[in-house]
């Protein structure tokens, strides 16, 4: 519940210069206080900087295409794959990534893209050198940390010299954009990849059929192969070469028991005979193909893709003319990388796949291209069935988080949000109801923007405009509409009226822009893009993917829970302090903080520092690093809550009662302390109960006004009217105007089975009545002093007026 505002010390705190950090756990605080006249001096050293940034930059590319020219490719993607596998061995969450883990994994992407983007030379070396790769690497380090930061800062310095009104939120986000666009890669779990394709893909099988010769669930199973290869391969290749050398090692004793000593000869003569002998030649090729060779990145030994697909799928050495032409950015990674568009290498007549993520992240946006350049009139009926199962996917997954939910689809509606004029069709794509809550859905199945957002950020702009500002106006039309009589109608397409809705019937609205495509960090921080004309207004708009609905589905095992979760996220969208580069980082600080909108509030104790959250979906990362080995693992991902609590939460989603989501979202609210003194109290009282069979009520005072009963079937049965009585005394003892009476019935062993509940007021009390009821308070009063002992005068008083005891009862 609400509380004062608390200063919260940090654990760490270092200033250098005009620069201040502060850090409490896991979240970062910069704040930066620069002396008079000095940044100014600052930015006039990064303006002079500036070309001389560009030009280190293009002489760092222009070093590494002139080595990468003269080594064979297939060993340097070999070597750049092999390094980056044994630093992420172990890894299960972004957060853990190093610098030096970063820059593997650009060793393997950029390095490809440069391949198939220059000629190779006539003479190639036959080895990739140690030192040839300590330069290659250094070069890539190099491009790298320039572009993210000298470059970065040094633009946004010129920038604000061409434009002394530049808005620095704008600023921020057209660098942010950058940044993701070179060195973000993985949209989603592995572990949900295959439902994810299979979602996408499957309604086009009938085509794939016809262009290529294989459907999509045979595709899907091939892309699944290459998965496994690029990420439990070698783990499995090394098993079985463990195991081939115990089998031919015991096979070759064997052998030399039978053979004199002066007879043995060449040890690896012996060793080619045994394996020959038994037939294991091909054993032998195959597992050393797989862990000293090329095999897990050949897709033809790894998988079975139709040849013409795999020819488009794959970029032959120097085949791409796009990423190297002249203009601003030449090979820069800042334009659009070949590997984007074609994941794959042809190189020796061999097709490899080095890459899973930008293969995988990629493959639905290039399949597209490629069946519609194949099939130019499919273009149509592709966007057709695209939105056909787009509209239904955030049903499928909010059906799963909120089972027996009330569903709309394809709602229309007569309304007119221009303010004049005759009211016209309207359509949303969908209402999802669930107890007290409404869904407003809005889908958009169109692809994010293709164009880096260094060569047209405007184009970048306008994709998010069109894919969250758009459906967010249209989710705010239907809410006018609904709000504009007590009830309104909803009808089918063809204006057929399939129902009504009430706006009293619903405690919380959310609106919610749904994209197939994901652009989490930037969607994440919607109600912050104001100053990019993404502007959302005021009304809690909740912007996400279909990929993270798909997480949640698997996240949370509790509809009011869920629906908790999504009152913190709004609360969040109203709040200028949190602003975090995923979506998932909301759900990490729900977890931890609850409403972690009052911790932010309390860590910042009014500063204007900039409040940074890290590592939060880090405990996300680790469950579905674990689901991908183990599909069957539960979600460990809950707030640390009480057994009561837990039980009294289930229950009420079991028995779905009308209203349960307000209980429920009334007892999730309560911090830690309050969790534990009520859920103590519960187990207190049954113990009570038990023995001295009478109802013990259990009260809370001052943010929790709460009244629980706790009935027992057979020796403390429910009594309706000594509950509301005392309820009612409890408020005119505090002075309350309302309260939430909880009814628990429990079985004579102690567990619940059944929640009700009444939220109670003294309106309707009558004259007499309430000379009764302040009878029974006076004798509440009594009762709670006389049971406190002695008090102190400067203590709340027992009574539970909230008052101190000296300005109470002490008299």
């Amino acid at each position: 519940m609400a509380k004062k505002d608390k200063s919260i010390q940090p654990d760490d705190y270092f200033s250098a210069g005009p620069i201040q950090v502060a850090r409490f756990g896991k979240n970062i605080v910069c704040q930066a206080d620069w002396p008079a006249g000095e940044f100014d001096k600052m930015q006039q050293k990064l303006i002079e900087q500036f070309p001389e940034v560009v030009k280190s930059i293009d002489n760092v590319i222009s070093k590494i295409t002139s080595l990468v020219e003269v080594l064979p490719p297939e060993k340097v993607l070999q070597r750049a794959w092999g390094e980056m596998a044994v630093r992420h061995m172990g890894i299960a969450s972004e957060v853990e990534i190093n610098y030096d883990d970063a820059v593997s994994l650009r060793m393997v992407d950029y390095l490809q893209s440069v391949i198939v983007a220059i000629k190779p030379s006539d003479v190639l070396k036959d080895e990739v050198t140690d030192d040839d790769w300590q330069v290659l690497r250094n070069m890539v380090e190099k491009l790298f940390d320039q572009l993210n930061h000298e470059y970065q800062i040094c633009r946004t310095a010129v920038r604000r010299s061409e434009d002394p009104e530049l808005d620095m939120t704008f600023e921020t986000y057209c660098f942010k954009a950058q940044v993701y666009w070179c060195n973000i890669r993985g949209h989603r779990y592995l572990y949900h990849e295959e439902e994810h394709l299979s979602d996408l893909i499957s309604p086009h099988s009938d085509t794939l059929t016809e262009l290529f010769g294989i459907t999509s669930s045979q595709l899907i199973e091939e892309i699944l192969k290459i998965q496994h290869a690029l990420t439990r391969g070698m783990i499995e290749a090394g098993l079985e070469l463990k195991e081939f050398q115990r089998v031919t090692t015991d096979a070759l004793k064997l052998k030399l028991d039978g053979i004199e000593e002066q007879q043995v000869g060449d040890i690896r003569e012996l060793m080619a005979e045994v394996i020959l002998e038994n037939g294991w030649e091909a054993w032998q090729v195959d597992v050393f193909g797989r862990f000293l060779g090329f095999d897990l990145f050949d897709v033809e030994k790894v998988a079975k893709i139709p040849k013409l697909l795999l020819e488009e799928l794959s970029w032959a050495q120097g085949q791409d003319t796009e990423f190297f032409s002249d203009g601003e950015f030449r090979g820069w990674p800042l334009r659009i990388w070949p590997i984007f568009k074609r994941p794959f290498v042809k190189l020796n007549d061999r097709y490899y796949c080095f890459e899973l993520y930008s293969f995988l992240d990629n493959i639905y946006r290039v399949l597209q291209r490629i069946i519609i350049r194949f099939k130019e009139d499919y273009r149509a009926e592709w966007n057709k069935r695209q939105m056909e199962v787009s509209e239904q996917l955030p049903f499928k997954y909010l059906g799963k988080l909120l089972p027996n939910s009330q569903v709309y689809q394809s709602v229309y509606y007569r309304w007119n949000s221009g303010g004049g004029g005759k009211n016209q069709w309207c359509e949303t794509d969908g209402l999802l109801i669930y107890d007290d809550h409404l869904f407003v859905i809005e889908v958009k199945a169109g692809a994010f923007t293709y164009t880096s957002p260094a060569n047209d950020f405007p184009a970048y702009l306008e994709s998010i405009k069109n894919l969250v500002l758009k459906p967010a106006i249209q989710g705010k039309r239907f809410v006018e509409y609904l709000n504009s009589s007590a009830s309104v109608d909803l009808f089918d397409k063809d204006h057929n009226k399939v129902g009504e809705v009430s706006k009293s019937d619903f405690r919380q609205i959310t609106i919610c822009p749904i994209t197939l495509d994901t652009f989490t960090e930037l969607a994440s921080q919607v109600q912050h893009l104001k100053a990019l004309g993404v502007d959302v207004g005021d009304f809690p708009v909740w912007a996400i993917s279909i990929d993270d609905l798909r997480v949640y589905s698997d996240v949370f095992c509790d509809p009011l829970v869920f629906l908790h979760f999504v009152e913190q996220r709004m609360r969040a969208f109203a709040s200028d302090i949190i602003q975090t580069d995923d979506e998932l980082d909301h759900v990490g600080l729900y977890v931890k903080h609850n409403v972690y909108t009052q911790y932010a509030k309390e860590m910042l104790s009014g500063s204007k520092a900039q409040l940074n959250f890290l590592g939060y979906r880090s405990d996300i990362d680790k469950y579905f690093t674990e689901k991908l080995l183990e599909p069957g693992t539960p979600s460990p991902l809950r707030q640390e809550m009480p057994a009561r609590l837990v039980e009294i939460i289930n229950v009420l989603s079991i028995q779905e009662k009308s209203g349960r989501a307000a209980i429920a979202s009334y007892l999730l609210d309560c911090g830690g302390s309050w969790r534990d003194n009520i859920t103590e109290g519960i187990e207190k009282v049954l113990g009570i109960q038990k023995v001295q069979r009478k109802p013990q009520p259990l009260s809370t005072y001052g943010d929790i006004k709460l009244t629980i009963f706790c009935w027992q079937n057979s020796f403390v049965p429910r009594n309706e009217e000594l509950a509301l009585d005392h309820a009612r005394a409890a408020m005119l003892v505090t002075g309350d105007k309302e309260r939430l009476m909880l009814e628990l019935s429990y079985t004579d062993e102690g567990i619940l089975d059944d929640v009700s509940w009444s939220d109670i007021s003294m309106t309707d009390v009558s004259s007499s009545d309430m000379e009764r009821l302040t009878g029974i308070a006076e004798t509440l009063k009594v009762r709670r002093l006389a049971k406190a002992g002695k008090i102190g005068r400067n203590v709340p008083c027992p009574c539970g007026s909230g008052k101190k005891y000296k300005r109470c009862c002490i008299e």
